[in-house]
């Protein structure tokens, strides 16, 4: 078991992970809460702090319990970051928006090692880093208990996808995790003391 930090992005006492909205869209009525009912609607929000955990794999995540909690889910025997939320268009246009999700600092080669789920609307996709092949010229296989993933779009950007035609009053759910998929062979002692900084941004995508 690999000991590994993921601080947080903006100082030891916030979140892990920051999802925001920007300050445009945010004026035009693009609003998140860990609430569905967005009594408390915000441009901005953070998991809880994780200030250090060890590697875990996919199938020990508790996902319904993920899913159905509002915010930071803290799973009391493993440690990973779990946050769910909403974003609900509160404007009084049909807007497409955008989201991306990037890795603004890495330390320890961390990000090799980690895995990004996002739950869309209750549909799951996981992000990697592009496995490396060993001195042999064989690339990792991994056990069928793992869902298949895709690869980060480049060093700093984990996805970027578009929510084409967001309508007033619409709302969409999101669940985000982040672990160190113990099964990764990146996973060794060489990361312990490594950190990542992640964040989720949306953004109205402007037509040309």
């Amino acid at each position: 078991m690999v000991l590994f930090a993921l601080v947080s992005y903006y100082g030891q006492d916030s979140g892990n992970f920051v999802m925001s909205v920007d300050y445009s869209a945010y004026q035009r009525g693009i609003v998140l809460s860990n609430d569905i009912t967005f009594e408390s609607r915000k441009p901005q929000l953070m998991t809880e702090p994780v200030s250090e955990a060890r590697d875990i794999t996919y199938s020990w995540i508790k996902l319904p319990e993920v899913s159905s909690s509002n915010g930071s889910f803290i799973d009391p025997e493993y440690d990973y970051i779990a946050y769910t939320f909403y974003i609900k268009n509160e404007g009084n246009e049909t807007v497409d928006v955008v989201y991306s999700i990037k890795l603004s600092e890495v330390q320890n080669n961390l990000d090799e090692s980690i895995r990004v789920l996002v739950i869309e609307d209750g549909v799951e996709t996981i992000f990697q880093k592009p496995d490396k092949a060993d001195e042999f010229g064989n690339f990792p296989i991994y056990p069928s208990t793992l869902p298949e993933t895709k690869y980060f779009l480049s060093e700093t950007v984990v996805t970027r996808k578009k929510i084409t035609n967001f309508e007033p009053n619409e709302i969409r759910k999101y669940s985000v995790v982040v672990w160190l998929e113990g099964h990764d062979p990146d996973t060794t002692d060489a990361i312990i003391g490594g950190m990542a900084k992640l964040q989720m941004i949306f953004v109205i995508d402007e037509p040309s």
